[in-house]
């Protein structure tokens, strides 16, 4: 069994004990799972398409409502009970539990045995941000949590990256069923060696510490937003939440209508955007945020405040730009820039929270920036598109909702179509473009709210 206490560093070159590498890999390792397990459903939707005979709409369904609606809500009584409970215990027994529906969804044989897995995943892995987020806390001293948690949403692109290739090529050979097997039975191996090696650190410290009753949930929520610092940090990442959600749903198909380029071309920006600019930002942010989080850890919030204010700026040159190839450094900026809040947000979250009801802030703060930021973002961003699109659609071709798209390339009409719509998804890009600019407001003032020295 590891203990998650620190011990003796490692030298010079880092101040973490192995303890604290050791626990921060397990994590990482988690928390690719929880990423991995619901990423593979994108690219196996075709293939469960043609096979169940499934719709559109249904398939809508599935990666929408049936995982986030649960994901997003489930945290809140996850975090409950990591408040109360082992939290190793907890996380190992959700890691089992998704890992399992995923598995499941390979066995599904209709849409309502889809539906009912994909609620099992996205349930189960509602635990694994507020307990994770918790664990790193207590491992961690404040003042490296931000290059902590940067380490632990490092496993996020890592994870968007290998999901696609590893249940391609497992469904290429031997079925889409076998690929979501291949992707979730692992995670209950990882469980496994998680419940054996992994200990929570309260439990180290139960015998000499005075047991506390359990508190409420209401109450605890209360006194997280009587924090007025903790009040703008949930503000500023619901509206980054809106900012994140609507760029990266809809910045491909913005560079497919504007600049006509191919899908293949579009992934690799995607993934250079994604993947690499994400790494790179999430470990600038991390570290940034550490070097300068003096005694009171006003860092935090600032470099997230600081990154989504560059990234409305980069944003908006470009969805602005005549060519792609004047865009295209800009998006990789843009990128950078959105991914600094990776580590210190939550970390900053977990600066502000007391002690005992720190997954519950983690769980709060998914609510605001999944359930309230992913779920509001792309529907105004497309109220504006339809609008700013039919605005600019000449009214000799008719009404554009009634006409456009078109099947016959080629023609008139067709182009219309094709430049309205373009126009239309380049207005719907300002909204993100306005949200970053009110999220970075909110967490510079976080910032400036913080009035409580860093406990370490």
């Amino acid at each position: 069994m590891v203990s998650l206490a620190p011990r003796r560093p490692l030298g010079a070159f880092t101040t973490w004990s192995r303890a604290q590498i050791y626990a921060l890999a397990m994590l990482a390792l988690v928390n690719m799972s929880n990423y991995m397990d619901r990423a593979i459903f994108a690219i196996l939707q075709q293939p469960m398409k043609e096979d169940l005979h499934l719709q559109d709409w249904q398939l809508g369904i599935l990666s929408g409502p049936a995982f986030a609606l649960f994901y997003s809500l489930a945290g809140i009584p996850m975090a409950r009970l990591a408040e109360r409970f082992n939290r190793v215990t907890l996380l190992g027994a959700a890691l089992s539990a998704w890992s399992f529906a995923t598995a499941m969804c390979g066995a599904a044989v209709s849409f309502i045995h889809l539906v009912l897995a994909r609620i099992g995943v996205g349930a189960a892995e509602g635990a694994c941000t507020p307990t994770t987020h918790a664990l790193i806390s207590d491992v961690f001293p404040a003042k490296q949590r931000g290059l902590a948690m940067a380490w632990l949403t490092t496993s996020i692109p890592v994870a968007q990256m290998i999901a696609p290739l590893i249940g391609g090529a497992v469904a290429m050979h031997w079925g889409w069923r076998t690929a979501f097997m291949a992707i979730g039975l692992p995670g209950i191996a990882l469980a496994f060696v998680l419940w054996i090696t992994l200990k929570d650190p309260r439990e180290a410290h139960a015998r000499s510490t005075t047991s506390r009753a359990p508190s409420q949930f209401w109450p605890d929520v209360k006194l997280l937003f009587s924090n007025r610092a903790f009040a703008l940090l949930f503000v500023a990442s619901t509206f980054m939440g809106i900012g994140i959600t609507c760029t990266n749903m809809f910045t491909a198909s913005y560079f497919l209508r504007q600049y006509n380029l191919t899908l293949g071309e579009v992934g690799m920006l995607s993934a250079a955007g994604m993947g690499v600019a994400g790494l790179i930002g999430t470990f600038t942010g991390g570290f940034l945020a550490d070097r300068f989080a003096g005694a009171y850890g006003r860092s935090y919030p600032a470099i997230c405040g600081i990154g989504a204010l560059l990234a409305s700026v980069l944003f908006f040159i470009t969805f602005t730009r005549d060519v792609w190839t004047a865009a295209v450094p800009f998006l990789l900026l843009a990128n950078v820039s959105t991914d600094l809040k990776n580590g210190p947000n939550f970390a900053a979250a977990q600066n502000m929270a007391p002690k005992h009801m720190r997954a519950t802030a983690s769980a709060v703060l998914m609510l605001g920036a999944v359930a309230l930021g992913g779920g509001v973002g792309p529907f105004i961003l497309g109220a504006i598109s339809d609008i700013v699109a039919a605005h600019d659609f000449p009214t000799t071709f008719g009404v554009f909702s009634e006409v456009c798209p078109v099947k016959d390339a080629g023609t008139a009409l067709a182009a219309a179509c094709s430049k309205a719509s373009a126009a239309g998804l380049r207005g719907g890009l300002m909204a993100p473009c306005a949200a970053f600019v009110i999220a970075g407001t909110c967490f510079l003032l976080s910032a400036r709210a913080i009035r409580e020295r860093l406990d370490d």
